[in-house]
């Protein structure tokens, strides 16, 4: 009887953080148990071999979450901080991979008698995870938010036909209509909404996709073959007063600018491991392209291969938005404000999300000292003699710990629903825009982790306080 895998992750791509369950049936009567090694793509040796008794159905369950969580994790420390520079920063900082928050892994599966393990046989399928979260219920895994799919133009050959639009891998709810009253896109749209996010001239932030599309052909044209993933942004830059763009740029998804993995624009070369998602700078003070000094608001449109809408266009990248659309809109610093402290945190998704705290900022140290009580007089000495400016009570060592207390301005709903996952996050940096840590991402740790939520119809005008501690200690000197 041939050992069988009857439940297996999302082929898509599954998050660690949650159930991931392999079940495996039809062991012979003869055997005492199933064996399965989860191995790394591109390892010989697996990361994991385990064993288990079939169950009163003859089969096994195997839930392999902790495996996959010991081989993912956070984005690199430098990501928060991404093409941010303050003279002449690279070309190929501009995007970046997914990194140690992704793994491509297979299984192989045999069965064991009286100790010995028969052949294993390798299943053909290379599964993806990724180091975020889902809930209990999520078996299994909808991946179909995050993932575009196309088709091909059987009207218009080789144009590529949207038949789903996707998020960005981001907690933001804060999502408007494609149809913008007064306003003008010309040939660009975003059929899927708008995310909108408050910023300030001096904010860092990324965005996160799942570039690697499914292609369907629902009525019979496939998608062209070019058409893989993620092929460009489009960046747009309104001023206050304009309905047109100020500055309409384009970066390609190419390895020179740090993505990937085409080479050259239109490549349509298949995508697969860390090329899988990819991470773009989208802050004002780390952008893509360089932000014009009269620039109000600005649209990050992530876009695949296909026909524009626009008929002078020299490339072949569509005008549409196949991810939803980004719309950061820059507030100027009211003079009242106090110095702004930016938050970045690991999101359920396994990326990152900012948010700018800008209102009363409290510091403080705490310190815990180490004493032991020290004889004025030296024994060892000629004579008994004691001088007065000895020490009776002598601190050893210290632990001097930098606190933190920080407010929001006041939030909308959306906004709220967004902070909550930076209570809930075990990966959190801070940006001070003052003082000795100004613009540099300092990790943290969260220590109000009790997160109630607030609305405009409960509590009208609210804010949030957010106290947090830095994650090294200030070092310190004995007495």
């Amino acid at each position: 009887m041939a050992v069988t895998v009857t439940q297996t992750p999302n082929l898509i791509f599954d998050m660690a953080y949650g159930a991931n369950p392999i079940t495996l049936s039809g062991i012979d009567p003869t055997d005492d148990k199933y064996a399965l090694r989860i191995y790394v793509v591109g390892n010989a040796d697996p990361i994991a071999d385990i064993r288990q008794t079939p169950n009163r159905q003859g089969r096994a369950i195997f839930d392999i979450q902790n495996i996959l969580q010991t081989v993912v994790g956070p984005q690199v420390n430098t990501i928060d901080s991404l093409h941010y520079g303050l003279s002449f920063v690279p070309q190929n900082t501009r995007l970046a991979l997914a990194g140690d928050t992704l793994t491509e892994y297979q299984i192989a599966y045999a069965t064991e008698s009286g100790g010995v393990v028969g052949a294993f046989t390798t299943y053909p399928e290379i599964f993806t995870v990724i180091a975020g979260s889902k809930q209990y219920f999520e078996v299994p895994y909808n991946e179909t938010p995050y993932q575009v799919v196309v088709s091909g133009d059987d009207g218009a050959l080789p144009c590529t036909v949207i038949e789903r639009y996707a998020s960005p891998l981001s907690d933001n709810t804060y999502t408007i209509p494609d149809e913008l009253p007064g306003k003008t896109f010309a040939y660009f749209s975003s059929p899927a909404g708008i995310d909108v996010h408050n910023v300030y001239r001096d904010d860092m932030c990324t965005k996160s996709f799942y570039q690697k599309l499914e292609r369907v052909a629902p009525s019979g044209t496939p998608a062209n073959a070019n058409a893989q993933g993620l092929e460009a942004f489009y960046v747009l830059q309104f001023s206050a007063t304009s309905n047109n763009p100020i500055v309409t740029s384009i970066v390609t998804n190419t390895q020179s600018n740090g993505g990937g993995p085409n080479i050259t624009l239109g490549q349509g070369t298949s995508i697969s491991g860390d090329f899988q998602v990819i991470t773009a700078a989208t802050g004002p003070a780390n952008l893509m392209v360089p932000l014009n000094a009269a620039t109000a608001y600005y649209y990050i449109i992530p876009a695949v291969f296909g026909c524009p809408e626009d008929p002078q266009s020299q490339i072949d990248v569509m005008t549409e938005a196949a991810w939803r659309a980004q719309k950061y809109i820059i507030n100027e610093e009211p003079c009242n404000d106090y110095p702004h402290v930016q938050f970045a945190w690991q999101n359920s998704l396994g990326y990152r999300d900012q948010f700018t705290f800008t209102k009363k900022v409290i510091h403080s140290t705490k310190t815990k000292n180490n004493n032991f009580l020290k004889g004025p007089a030296d024994y060892n000495g000629q004579s008994y003699s004691v001088d007065i400016e000895e020490r009776g009570f002598t601190t050893y060592s210290q632990k001097i710990q930098n606190d933190f207390s920080v407010t929001s301005g006041y939030m909308t709903d959306e906004e709220a629903k967004l902070l909550k996952h930076l209570y809930q996050s075990a990966e959190v940096k801070v940006r001070f825009s003052t003082g000795q840590y100004a613009n540099q991402w300092v990790p943290v740790i969260i220590q109000s982790l009790n997160y109630t939520e607030k609305t405009f119809r409960k509590d009208r005008l609210f804010q949030y306080t957010v106290r947090f501690s830095l994650a090294s200690n200030i070092k310190s000197m004995r007495g």
